[in-house]
């Protein structure tokens, strides 16, 4: 295959992830680079798109999640985001089965749900977020 086309793909894969930025494409944009590197020396297609197979995957599941990782760090937690983990205090009581419950939390109040149906909490008590579901938080007793 010539040099060319690994070099088209390659362009158009650069040019998905410049508009979506969704650390996908750039894996296979390596893949093209490798392919492309070979054809420059050879002209055995099937050694050029197993080149370029393993490569992409290669990078796809070794790299991007570390990659993933360290930017996410910089991402900033949206406000229900930030709550897991947090410790809340219950200012109504928090019994799933009659489907009570108010905590506060940062000075907000909001709706919670024991993340355990036997576990009820009494007003005063303190309890950390395990999740957000919608509008409410799930809480259980603090460790």
């Amino acid at each position: 295959m010539s040099p060319w086309y690994w070099l088209a793909i390659l362009v158009v894969l650069v040019l998905v992830e410049i508009f979506t930025v969704a650390l996908t494409t750039i894996w296979f944009a390596g893949g093209a680079f490798a392919a492309l590197l070979t054809s420059c020396f050879t002209d055995n297609i099937v050694l050029e798109c197993v080149l370029f197979a393993v490569v992409s995957l290669a990078l796809l599941f070794f790299l991007r999640p570390s990659v993933v990782r360290r930017f996410n760090k910089r991402r900033a937690k949206t406000n229900v985001e930030a709550e897991v983990g947090k410790t809340v205090n219950v200012i109504e009581t928090v019994d799933n089965a009659a489907g009570t419950g108010r905590v506060t939390v940062r000075g907000m109040e909001w709706a919670a749900r024991s993340n355990r149906e036997e576990v009820t909490f009494s007003v005063g008590d303190k309890a950390t977020v395990i999740r957000v579901e919608g509008v409410k938080l799930i809480i259980d007793k603090e460790e």
